[in-house]
């Protein structure tokens, strides 16, 4: 389960891949239909401590698991992929409250951790530990991104979709470089995973930037208008239950 050289390999829409996308799909869902509802104090803290405790033990775990198996390197292990982004950000905002940090978050939070269980850049397949962290830590990414829109009623505006887009790329430009000296892969910035993914199909070189950049902006604009259509439905939702209340 741990061994970083004896391992199942996993394998692109297997059954545990599957029913990994299916786990997503009915925690998904079932978190929007919870988080609409009018939350006690007690409901929140216990989400908050649940959400918390699998996006820090992810990225912890990872970086002592790498290193007890004396695999980690600095090309392959520095938390600076965009998922380890949305963690960090995660957990802040799960504390905090924070309007432009929401901004970004929610953006990098929502289509990246869906497109990467659609199609895993991934060698240990189940039972691995890293298979586990891997679908558990972009589950709950997401799921954050939907309870914090949720809990803060943070208003989606269109030019949110322009503040993400350049925090984004201001975080690319160092990542860029670290890629640069290290010789690593960070954002996925030098070239598509080594697995097939949908960064397969981008091309090379500065084609391939442009294709992520366009992407990048038609995904920020659809997940725009999932955000305000999950608003607007919560709105609903409370409106009915103060009718009824009242």
């Amino acid at each position: 389960m741990f061994s970083p050289t004896e391992f199942v390999s996993f394998e692109l829409f297997s059954i545990s891949h599957i029913v990994m996308i299916g786990v997503f799909f009915i925690s998904f869902f079932a978190s929007i239909l919870n988080f609409r509802q009018r939350l006690s104090k007690r409901i929140h803290k216990l989400i908050i401590w649940i959400l918390a405790s699998i996006l820090i033990l992810s990225e912890l775990s990872y970086q002592i698991w790498a290193a007890s198996v004396g695999i980690w390197d600095a090309k392959y292990f520095i938390p600076i992929q965009l998922c380890s982004f949305s963690t960090f950000f995660g957990l802040y905002l799960l504390f905090k409250r924070n309007k432009f940090i929401f901004y970004f978050f929610f953006y990098v939070a929502f289509f990246p951790p869906v497109l990467a269980l659609m199609t895993p850049d991934l060698a240990y397949g189940f039972p691995h530990y890293f298979y586990w962290k891997f679908f558990l830590q972009h589950i709950a990414i997401p799921i954050t991104a939907v309870y914090i829109l949720y809990r803060d009623k943070w208003e989606l505006k269109l030019r949110s979709i322009l503040w993400a887009f350049l925090i984004l790329n201001a975080f690319a430009v160092p990542v860029a470089i670290i890629n640069k000296k290290l010789g690593s892969n960070y954002f996925f910035l030098s070239g598509p995973p080594a697995s097939d993914t949908a960064l397969s199909f981008f091309g090379e070189g500065w084609v391939y930037i442009i294709q992520l950049e366009v992407c990048a902006l038609i995904f920020f604009f659809l997940t725009y208008l999932i955000g305000r259509g999950l608003l607007k439905v919560g709105n609903q939702k409370i409106s009915e239950n103060n009718v009824l209340s009242g």
